[in-house]
This record gives C-alpha cells, sequence and structure tokens, in this order.
C-alpha cells in the first residue's frame, strides 16, 4: 500500500474481499474497523515519508486470520499496546484518539515486534469453529 489515506478505504475493501466468509458477520465487522484504523494510523502517525509502501500480508488459517502490517524501512518502533487509552475516558467528540483502543478491541489478538528492523503489527481475528456434538 502506498503512504496515502487515499489508499486505505481500497485496500480495507480489498482485505474484506479476501477474507470473504471466513469470518462470522460480527467478526467481519471488527475486522473491518480494526484494518481501517490500524491503517490510517501508519499512515498519518508512522512519520513516512510519502513514497514509502507499508506492505500487509494476510493469512488464513483453519483457526483463524492474520494481518502483518509492516512500517517502512525506517520507521521508529511503536508498540501500539504500550499507548492505548481507555476508550470510556475520550470525549465522544473528539476527532481522533481512538484509534488504538478500536484495534485493541476489535482484534483477538495483537502483537508488535520489530523483526530485522521491520515494525511489525500482527492482528489475529479467530474463525468461529464449527460445533461438534451428539445429533438428536
Amino acid at each position: 500500500m502506498q503512504n496515502d489515506l487515499d489508499a486505505v478505504d481500497a485496500l480495507v475493501v480489498a482485505l474484506c474481499q479476501q477474507v470473504g466468509d471466513a469470518l462470522s458477520p460480527a467478526a467481519m465487522v471488527r475486522f473491518e474497523i480494526c484494518m481501517s484504523e490500524a491503517l490510517t494510523n501508519v499512515v498519518k502517525h508512522a512519520a513516512a515519508p510519502a513514497f514509502a509502501v507499508i506492505d500487509i500480508d494476510a493469512t488464513t488459517t483453519p483457526a483463524a486470520i492474520l494481518i502483518e502490517i509492516f512500517d517502512y524501512d525506517k520507521a521508529p518502533p511503536f508498540d501500539p499496546r504500550d499507548h492505548a487509552v481507555d476508550l470510556d475516558t475520550l470525549d465522544p467528540l473528539a476527532e481522533s484518539g481512538r484509534g488504538i483502543g478500536l484495534i485493541l478491541q476489535c482484534a483477538d489478538a495483537v502483537n508488535y515486534s520489530v523483526p530485522d528492523g521491520r515494525a511489525r503489527l500482527s492482528l489475529t481475528f479467530e474463525r468461529e469453529q464449527p460445533k461438534t456434538g451428539e445429533p438428536e
């Protein structure tokens, strides 16, 4: 993805299409909110130059959808888990400040690491497992 806010919406739509029916409708809503917030935050706050490319990997397993968002090569490390604000404490009319809290609430797991000097935000969305049981 190009480091451009105009690219965020199209990529969120593409990711939602790629995930398809892998998530329940409720999980899909959380997925879309999380992707929009995470990608917007990378573009707005990573201080990347306009030409920077933000890489996104999507992996589907029987148990979960894993999205990995990589900052541009020289982005300073920023673990969002260390900067979360309790959403209940924010002014409801505030224009910003909810992104990290929403990411943490919407994803089933949020991990951050800097492998090989490149920051990576990993977001996991668990798939509903078919219920098994004895037939009636």
